[in-house]
């Protein structure tokens, strides 16, 4: 039987005006500073950018340490490469420009790949396939997405979600916000009258608030993974040579199977076969 996704911290007041670095993890690195077969900006560490309102891919402890599928799969690759870890939380859209800039080597969230987005980074294999759900209170009667038209939904900035919006529910109102949990609180307060975001998020809000139901449950075009620099192929060769490694030894589906309860989809276990054997187990 598989285990129940794990819950949602509080994570709202993490996410503020730059970043903040919330921990350091992962195998130790022996190789000297001038050995940098990754491309790494700082030879030995990589620099992950978190997004940690995006449970269970990201989220964060109360004393900020960063946990979540997407970070357990980080930690896991990079001790395999010899490798430390250094998480900086910011947003999405914050991930993708500092991926531009230079200012991260990875961004380590659970990132819809897109084609607009393949435009300015480069994206590991997938690692999830979800779907977009429409959270709604339980005292909704909404059924299906042309019923929102005239109502206020809410999305977060720079997510793929935002586009669904625009895309599939014609006739409502946009309100973006920089986070989920703002989002979250505005939908519980009455303020909104929907709030668009990815099906493994939805699952975690609506366990912490019973309130909460899914309206409409929509599959998606794309997989989620992480990303890092367009130019660095050198750490994403990397990164998916040892996910590959993890599908391989049963590492990959154990650390899926403690943040998700659903087992993978097919098209997941297409982009990675060995994982068809072991999920049937």
């Amino acid at each position: 039987m598989r285990k129940a996704p794990f819950g949602v911290s509080a994570t709202a007041a993490l996410i503020a005006a730059g970043t903040l670095v919330l921990s350091a993890c992962g195998g130790g690195s022996d190789h000297p500073a001038a050995d940098d077969p990754y491309g790494l900006q700082d030879p030995g560490t990589i620099v992950a950018a978190v997004s940690t309102d995006q449970p269970p891919f990201a989220s964060a402890t109360k004393d900020g340490k960063p946990v979540g599928f997407i970070v357990d799969l980080t930690n896991q690759v990079a001790a395999r490469l010899h490798l430390k870890v250094t998480y900086k939380a910011t947003t999405v859209p914050g991930a993708l420009q500092g991926l531009s800039s230079g200012q991260y080597d990875l961004a380590a969230s659970g990132l819809g790949v897109t084609p607009e987005r393949q435009k300015t980074v480069a994206f590991t294999k997938g690692l999830y396939w979800s779907t977009t759900d429409v959270l709604v209170t339980k005292d909704s009667d909404a059924g299906t997405l042309a019923d929102f038209k005239g109502k206020h939904v809410g999305a977060v900035t720079g997510a793929v979600q935002e586009d669904f919006v625009k895309d599939r529910m014609p006739g409502s109102e946009l309100t973006s916000f920089q986070t989920q949990p703002a989002a979250v609180s505005k939908l519980l307060s009455g303020g909104l009258d929907a709030f668009v975001v990815g099906g493994p998020d939805a699952d975690a809000y609506r366990k912490q608030y019973k309130n909460l139901k899914v309206a409409v449950s929509a599959p998606v075009d794309h997989a989620t993974a992480m990303a890092v620099k367009k130019s660095n192929t050198k750490l994403q060769q990397a990164i998916d040579k040892q996910i590959a490694a993890l599908v391989q030894d049963g590492s990959f589906l154990k650390t899926y199977d403690k943040w998700f309860a659903e087992p993978p989809t097919p098209q997941l276990i297409n982009i990675w076969p060995g994982l068809k054997n072991q999920a049937a187990q």
